[in-house]
């Protein structure tokens, strides 16, 4: 035992298991931005490609917790926006695949009801962020995904069915798969 763990400091971590998170952090940055990249130059992918990064960002929550998840989200968003040329997808993936995981990790803390609203208050805020952002500043004209109540409603069923099938995967890994890996991050 260490002298912080007797004093009732925080715990450290060894150089190794540092140098391992760090690791896989950076790989599923890596990953997300990938899948990203290739959800772009398809040209229909863009959403998929979000999603994706999406689960990429759950491992992290899961796996790695603390300011991890923060970092990764940033580092990919920050990677997305400069790099993906196609610059609405790079939005999408800052709402939906880097940050809202991490969002979701804190509302599902919350009763079910109240975990439901926060989620749809923050797809339907950044949504609309994401939509101002890309009139007003980056003068990308995506009136096919406007501001009208059909938009609305048809990204909120999507979003819904997102969530849902995120709860799945992360059920599924953490009930079959991560007990079999038996990592130690």
């Amino acid at each position: 035992m260490s002298g912080a763990d007797r004093k009732g400091g925080a715990r450290r971590t060894s150089p190794k298991n540092s140098a391992l998170r760090l690791c896989v952090a950076a790989m599923l940055c890596a990953l997300s931005f990938a899948v990203m990249y290739l959800g772009t130059l398809m040209g229909v992918g863009d959403l998929c490609g979000a999603v994706l990064g999406a689960v990429c960002t759950a491992f992290v929550v899961i796996e790695l917790g603390g300011a991890w998840p923060w970092l990764c989200a940033a580092v990919c968003s920050a990677l997305c926006l400069l790099l993906l040329p196609d610059k609405f997808a790079a939005l999408e993936y800052v709402v939906l695949g880097g940050v809202y995981p991490i969002i979701k990790s804190y509302s599902e803390r919350l009763p079910r009801p109240a975990a439901g609203v926060v989620k749809l208050v923050y797809f339907n805020a950044a949504r609309t962020g994401c939509l101002a952002i890309a009139k007003f500043v980056l003068a990308i004209d995506e009136s096919w995904a406007g501001f009208n109540a059909a938009v609305y409603g048809i990204a909120n069923a999507m979003f819904i069915f997102i969530d849902i099938a995120m709860t799945v995967f992360i059920s599924a890994y953490l009930k079959r798969l991560r007990p079999r890996l038996k990592l130690k991050l």
